[in-house]
């Protein structure tokens, strides 16, 4: 793992998997810089995020009920491919882009592989 200024990463290539860092904290959500979005809207790029998200009920008492326990889930988790814009100016100065090398990607890549095989293993 690298940390870059954003300067430095606006040098990277398309396909580099990121998230932000903070001194000791990882913030926001693995994501990989997938393509530009063109001049006009400075630098910025589109960025796919990894990590799932809610949608339908998403408010903060639907997501108490659930932690609790209680009542029933009333929204459902996306897992397929969200793309949103992002850019250098959407960050502090001071935050840092933490990139993972091809051998870091892979090791994330092995892990999610052999969890899904284990729940593949445990429904039959």
């Amino acid at each position: 793992m690298r940390l870059l200024s954003a300067e430095e990463f606006k040098k990277e290539p398309y396909g580099t998997v990121y998230c932000m860092y903070e001194p000791q904290i990882f913030l926001n959500q693995l994501k990989i810089k997938s393509e530009p979005r063109g001049d006009n809207f400075g630098d910025s790029w589109y960025a796919v995020d990894l990590i799932p998200w809610a949608i339908g009920n998403t408010s903060e008492e639907s997501f108490k009920e659930l932690y609790k326990g209680e009542g029933d889930s009333t929204y459902e988790i996306k897992t397929e491919v969200f793309c949103t814009d992002d850019a250098t100016y959407n960050y502090a100065d001071h935050m840092k882009f933490a990139t993972f090398n091809k051998k870091e990607v892979a090791t994330m890549t092995n892990l999610l592989f052999e969890s899904l095989t284990q729940l593949c293993d445990f429904e039959t």
